[in-house]
């Protein structure tokens, strides 16, 4: 195992967390309109596990000896947008950090705990995906029988 690799990697992590953190607070500040409420709660709640997720990288970056960063990816910031606009760029970075995290498992093969943790994390972000692709699927009308 490449432990310089595995840092940059883990760092790299930790950054998309950070922004993870400010994009969905961010949205749950402006999100406006009658489902505020649930959609507030929501993007809060995402916030809180890109915290958490955060905080487990953060620990194991130290725990192998390295630094971690104070970085955050950039986070775009168009202004105004619709609840179906926010919805979709955090899909869309949701996406993303998926796609990272799985191409890194290659680096965590040789190390049981590194792969489980990352592993964890790929169960929570594809948990994140699903549940904005519901946010964003067709409404569904359900049949009452009488």
């Amino acid at each position: 195992m490449d432990k310089q690799k595995v840092l940059d990697a883990l760092n790299l992590d930790l950054e998309h967390e950070m922004a993870a953190i400010v994009r969905y607070l961010h949205h749950s500040f402006i999100v406006v309109g009658p489902t505020r409420g649930p959609l507030v709660a929501m993007f809060r709640s995402q916030a809180q596990d890109s915290m958490q997720h955060a905080i487990k990288l953060g620990e194991k970056i130290c725990a192998l000896g390295g630094h971690p960063s104070v970085k955050v990816q950039e986070v775009y910031e168009p202004g105004d947008q619709t609840i179906e606009e926010m919805l979709r760029e955090d899909l869309e970075m949701e996406r993303d950090h998926l796609n990272t995290y799985e191409q890194q498992l290659k680096l965590f093969e040789d190390n049981t705990a590194l792969r489980l943790m990352l592993e964890q994390i790929l169960v929570e972000e594809t948990q994140h995906v699903d549940e904005l692709e519901m946010y964003l699927g067709p409404a569904k009308t359900v049949a009452v029988k009488r």
